[in-house]
């Protein structure tokens, strides 16, 4: 990063600032210079403006954090600052800051469109002015876009045209139009190619219609980002039953992936990075929302993260929400910041929330002693899904192996799992060593809450921090989950958008 060495009253100083213009850090140091020692010569004017081509913005190393600096006017007196995310302006991440300095600290997130604004302020000691006008320099956290697909396209018409390359091993960010309509009517294949749909403003989301017997199926990593699914007018059959699968015809070694020998002893199609659904809505969602479509794939890590999701499951459908049972592979799946509900009014249910009877550890490590699964539900809403005598899980490979690592916590669940969430989370066996439960509330149909399933000999959740008490959902009938009961609030349980 460059350097500056500039003059300003005097003083040098940099100034860090987190958050919405909160201010972390702000340290100043002597220069060497004052008033009487330095002039710049720039007096009774009005300075100029700073050049947008001379702002430069460097990241941190990890990505949490942005420099954004900028060249000294001469007979400045300081700098007014702002910093806002365009698709959020109403809460500025910088707010209108006076800096002494020509250098600001704030925090980075991904996918951001940012627009800084600087303004050089004049010096009254010296007689200048403010610059005409605030300098504006708008930047962008995405990652690099490979294409845009127009809005009104239909996905499988547009990739037909369109094709996957084959001289690529990288990912590939596609980019939907903010508020965008897209239609899919069968099946879009990914395969080998890792892939990214996203709308192209996290604010602003794009929405696919899943129609006829639509799915996305991929055997390499695959990410959706701020999109909106309807599955309103997808037909489930015997031959379709999720809205995400893995590949029906999966390529043997996808691209982008080595796997490691010496780690790895699955033999067959990896995907190594994580999988993601990331702060999308869905709707209607009628059959498995992710199924291994009876293929021998391996996905390390699945997240769902920030996401809405609506089930409608039809009354002929017994599956799961997340259903690998039949040689699929989800060695970790993470829900998160998320809500799985259904109205009352559905006839369907699901037999199981997630059912992954063939993971095993074993069969993917090469050295057993370092073997894990995984499955981990935090700071999440679930209401109404597994009502009809379903169980919330069945992992015959996972429970009650060594390896198995199982997380619940800061969740609320209502009218989910008869015969108890804590105890089909672990699919009936005893409490294992590698189990955390915390804050969670178990509340059954009508009002009453399940208990901590302890008989002597099976031991669920006991971490004495369940909270039986009514979360007061503000409108359940119409997906409306605000919660205004005073422990989950207090605790902050709970999917976070439903937080007073």
């Amino acid at each position: 990063m460059k350097k500056y060495h500039f003059f300003t009253y005097g003083k040098t100083c940099m100034l860090a600032l987190m958050g919405a213009g909160s201010i972390l850090l702000a340290s100043c140091a002597k220069d060497g210079f004052d008033d009487e020692t330095f002039n710049s010569g720039v007096n009774n004017t009005q300075v100029a403006g700073v050049s947008a081509d001379d702002i430069v913005i460097t990241p941190s190393a990890d990505g949490k954090t942005q420099t954004i600096t900028w060249p000294v006017v001469m007979g400045a007196g300081g700098y007014r600052v702002s910093l806002i995310d365009t698709g959020n302006p109403a809460e500025p991440v910088i707010n209108d800051s006076i800096v002494d300095g020509c250098s600001v600290t704030a925090k980075r997130d991904e996918d951001v469109n940012y627009q800084i604004t600087i303004l050089a302020m004049g010096n009254d000691k010296k007689g200048n002015k403010d610059a005409g006008e605030a300098t504006v320099k708008a930047f962008s956290t995405f990652t690099p876009t490979y294409k845009t697909i127009p809005s009104g396209s239909n996905l499988n018409e547009w990739f037909a045209a369109n094709p996957l390359p084959t001289d690529t091993t990288g990912l590939l960010n596609y980019d939907l139009e903010a508020g965008g309509d897209y239609t899919l009517s069968e099946v879009l294949d990914f395969n080998a190619q890792p892939i990214t749909l996203r709308s192209n403003d996290k604010a602003n989301h794009a929405t696919i219609r899943f129609q006829n017997e639509a799915s996305i199926t991929f055997c390499a990593v695959f990410n959706l980002k701020y999109i909106d699914v309807d599955c309103s007018e997808q037909v489930i059959s015997s031959t379709n039953h999720g809205i995400f699968a893995f590949s029906k015809d999966p390529s043997a070694a996808p691209l982008g992936t080595d796997i490691d020998a010496a780690k790895y002893k699955w033999s067959k199609p990896m995907i190594e990075k994580p999988v993601t659904f990331v702060n999308s809505n869905f709707k209607n969602v009628r059959s498995y929302f992710f199924w291994d479509n009876q293929q021998a794939v391996c996905a390390m890590t699945m997240l769902v993260d920030n996401c809405l999701v609506q089930l409608a499951p039809e009354k002929a459908f017994a599956g799961g929400v997340f259903w690998t049972n039949k040689g699929g592979q989800v060695n970790e799946l993470y829900v998160t910041n998320s809500t799985f509900y259904e109205l009352d009014g559905n006839v369907g249910d699901y037999k199981y929330f997630y059912q992954a009877g063939m993971v095993r550890g074993e069969d993917i490590y090469a050295d057993k002693s370092v073997a894990t699964n995984t499955v981990s539900y935090t700071n999440s809403t679930f209401y109404h899904v597994t009502w009809d005598g379903g169980q919330w899980g069945n992992y015959n490979g996972m429970a009650g192996r060594s390896y198995s690592v199982w997380v619940m916590t800061d969740c609320i669940f209502v009218d989910c799992s008869p015969s108890g969430v804590p105890r089909r989370f672990l699919h009936g066996k005893k409490h294992q060593d590698f189990v955390t439960f915390k804050n969670n509330t178990y509340m059954k149909a009508d009002g009453t809450f399940q208990d901590i399933q302890s008989d002597g000999s099976h031991e669920y959740d006991l971490s004495g921090t369940c909270i039986e008490e009514d979360p007061q959902f503000a409108n359940p009938a119409v997906g409306d989950f605000h919660i205004s009961g005073p422990t989950q609030v207090a605790r902050k349980t709970g999917d976070p958008r439903w937080l007073p």
